[in-house]
């Protein structure tokens, strides 16, 4: 610096020249190396991309308007050079850590460049129109687009993806982690790219004939791609979902749409009822009255590729609670888990803030839920897991996690269970009114009683008086090792090995189990050496007949249980019952000694040829036996025996089973297949039967996470006989 003071004037000009050049490689490379250190944003992908699109945006569209040249597409080029030079260290980082995808690539060139010619279309426009203040009208007209179309859009669809002209896209929750590009963004793209040619010919559109008639041409092109946004799934209406799901059914506080081909009529009365009964439960529980014209819309999908189609959320279910409209939308899968939680958060819209019915804390909406749902283990409680964990949550740490950013730096899992735990306490330990008048402006201090810090103390004193065993430590290490989506090396990487996995849930969940077995043959063909892979392929070959080809794929390298009950399995159905016990006998003392639960009941399922006939018939054959074999079979295969009738809705059997099963000691070790049971018996009206099974759990010495579920299934029994 000192010499360059002292330099001729002209050199002084020159070397300052070249500062300026070199300032201009180095700040951008600079800025990316900065974005290394920020999760997400380090990713080569649609979340940098959009920063990249939206800085680019308000770049080019101020430079545009108050630069005066012959040649307006200089500046957007430079810009874009910066950008894409700020791009280069995440590009090597993610080919460095094997994060780069070709969809993140396809996002970093359809996001920036649209976005910089667009803010350079409406700078340019102002200027040549000679508009007064045109960098402060340009900055205006790219806020409206970037943020006053976002909330009109989020304020009256209920889709939880958003396509911008300024910023490109938000594909939909964070925790559906796999995002590509759609056949949607590139159609809204090239509705950006018609604005920009728009823009660009209107200060001289009369000018000449060809300006006319490209303006001409882009305004009944755009007229006609407005026309067609949720066609192809720009914008999700709720008359557009409901039109594509195609059938509806209305109870008293329901208006419910589905897709008749996936749910059928027994199916559509079942839900309808459990709505009902969940709805019935959370008012209670929240001291809740509901106005007798107000229905709840619910959106049941055919499965979460639909969901993520239509709405945008894939494997996420979720409530718009910011719609004057009470929704749900959640897949079939995920109904039975899911449908009581996000019942809460309609229901909870009544003590919600006036801006999006909810609270400002993301941890009181989904502790709430969650503290009434109480669904996140099927063994343990939401207490057990948090008291399972060496050290609790201090108030500050619990403060942090009741807030945006703190709920979403951990893991769903994670901020979903200390969230529930501690409002299960405060709705246990206090009127409910308290919890209600701090909800919404998340201002626990001023509504309850003691202070903020007293309510933790509380919380961790009756997480020290709650009883833990192994299991439920086992469930909270499971929960608390998640990782969130900021802590992963590549959280939208996915590879080849979990694309076709998913695409063989995508195939079986639509029914096409030939494309399914198609696909996981092409998966095992490609990573044969996959346990998991290869035990799935086995099963799917065993329901197709292969036994031969399952029994002769284990050599003698597979020595997991998994692989060496499946080849038994594969000798039993060619009827070679000496091979087949010769490789069950070889891991016997293995299968005893194990603590899994899955392996637990092996050897009783396989104890002589007539059981294992039994097992394998029912297992890859869906035959069930008859009245007498029933009755022939030891209490393993018939508990699992009523579960796939459960299972295949074979509901004479399940009757018949369940009659028979009176005979035999219950087993808390079936407590799911016994809840199942309970749960069909109730809906097909077999009440007193379903009562002989409640009331015999309840003599049994139960786990608390079963004797809630238990409770659960005694509430839905006295809302079924009424």
């Amino acid at each position: 610096m000192i010499a360059l003071l002292l330099c001729h004037p002209s050199q002084k000009r020159q070397a300052i020249s070249l500062l300026k050049k070199t300032a201009t490689y180095i700040l951008p490379i600079v800025a990316g190396i900065l974005l290394l250190f920020i999760p997400l944003l380090r990713d080569f992908h649609f979340e940098s991309a959009m920063l990249a699109g939206t800085i680019g945006c308000f770049w080019a569209g101020l430079s545009a308007a108050s630069h005066k040249t012959k040649n307006d597409l200089a500046a957007p080029i430079h810009i874009l050079g910066c950008i894409y030079l700020a791009a280069l260290p995440l590009l090597i980082h993610a080919i460095a850590v094997s994060c780069f995808t070709f969809d993140g690539a396809a996002f970093w060139l359809l996001t920036p460049v649209p976005s910089v010619l667009l803010g350079t279309a409406v700078g340019r426009l102002y200027r040549k129109l000679w508009i007064p203040f045109p960098k402060t009208f340009t900055v205006l007209t790219l806020l409206f687009c970037a943020a006053g179309i976002l909330l009109w859009e989020f304020w009256n669809f209920p889709q939880v993806y958003f396509y911008n002209h300024v910023w490109g896209v938000w594909p939909g929750p964070i925790y559906d982690e796999s995002v590509s590009i759609s056949s949607s963004y590139l159609y809204f793209r090239s509705i950006t790219f018609l604005w920009i040619i728009l823009l660009w010919v209107l200060p001289s559109w009369s000018s000449s004939l060809k300006n006319k008639s490209i303006l001409a041409f882009t305004l009944i092109s755009l007229c006609i791609s407005y026309l067609n946004l949720s066609e192809m799934g720009v914008i999700s209406p709720e008359e557009d979902v409901q039109t594509r799901l195609g059938s509806s059914h209305s109870t008293q506080h329901f208006d419910l749409y589905y897709d008749a081909q996936y749910f059928s009529p027994k199916e559509v009365e079942y839900w309808a009822l459990k709505h009902e009964w969940y709805f019935e439960e959370v008012a209670t529980q929240l001291d809740l009255a509901w106005p007798e014209d107000r229905k709840i819309e619910s959106y049941l999908y055919p499965h979460p590729w639909v969901k993520k189609n239509l709405v945008g959320a894939k494997y996420t279910s979720y409530v718009p609670i910011w719609l004057r409209q009470d929704q749900l939308h959640i897949a079939k899968q995920q109904l039975g888990d899911v449908l009581e939680h996000e019942l809460v958060h309609v229901l909870s819209k009544q003590f919600g803030n006036t801006l999006f019915n909810g609270s400002w804390s993301i941890g009181l909406i989904e502790g709430v839920a969650e503290s009434v749902a109480g669904n996140a283990s099927r063994q343990s409680t939401l207490h057990q897991i948090v008291a399972s964990e060496t050290t609790y949550p201090s108030a500050k740490d619990l403060k942090s996690a009741l807030s945006l950013s703190g709920f979403y730096a951990d893991a769903g899992a994670v901020s979903y269970t200390t969230a529930g735990s501690f409002v299960r306490y405060l709705l246990s330990e206090y009127p409910v009114s308290y919890f209600k008048q701090a909800y919404s402006g998340a201002d626990i201090e001023n509504h309850y009683p003691v202070s903020f810090e007293e309510l933790v103390s509380g919380w961790h004193q009756q997480l020290e008086n709650t009883v833990i065993d192994s299991v439920d430590k086992v469930v909270s290490e499971l929960i608390f090792a998640q990782r969130s989506l900021f802590e992963k090396q590549c959280p939208h990487t996915v590879s080849t090995e979990l694309r076709l996995w998913d695409d063989y849930h995508y195939h079986l969940a639509d029914r096409d189990t030939a494309k399914a077995y198609e696909t996981i043959d092409q998966l095992y063909r490609h990573n044969p050496v996959n346990n998991l892979v290869h035990a799935e392929w086995a099963r799917t070959q065993l329901r197709q007949g292969a036994a031969l080809q399952v029994a002769q794929s284990f050599g003698s390298q597979d020595t997991l249980l998994t692989s060496k009950l499946l080849q038994a399995d594969a000798f039993m159905l060619l009827d070679d019952y000496t091979r087949a016990d010769s490789v069950l006998q070889s891991i016997a003392p293995r299968l005893q000694a194990s603590d899994a639960r899955n392996f637990k009941y092996s050897l009783p399922m396989r104890a002589d040829s007539m059981l294992w006939h039994a097992h394998v018939d029912r297992r890859y054959k869906e035959q069930l036996p008859g009245h007498i074999q029933f009755q022939q079979l030891n209490l393993p295969n018939k508990i699992l025996s009523l579960a796939k009738a459960a299972e295949l809705n074979r509901d004479s059997l399940l009757i018949q089973y369940s009659k028979l099963l009176l005979s035999e000691n219950l087993n808390a070790d079936w407590f799911d297949i016994y809840e199942q049971q309970i749960d069909q018996l109730i809906f097909l009206g077999h009440s007193e039967l379903a009562r002989e099974y409640i009331n015999r759990l309840e003599d049994m010495e139960l786990r608390a996470r079963f004797r809630e579920r238990l409770q659960k299934m005694k509430q839905w029994h006295q809302f079924m006989i009424g």
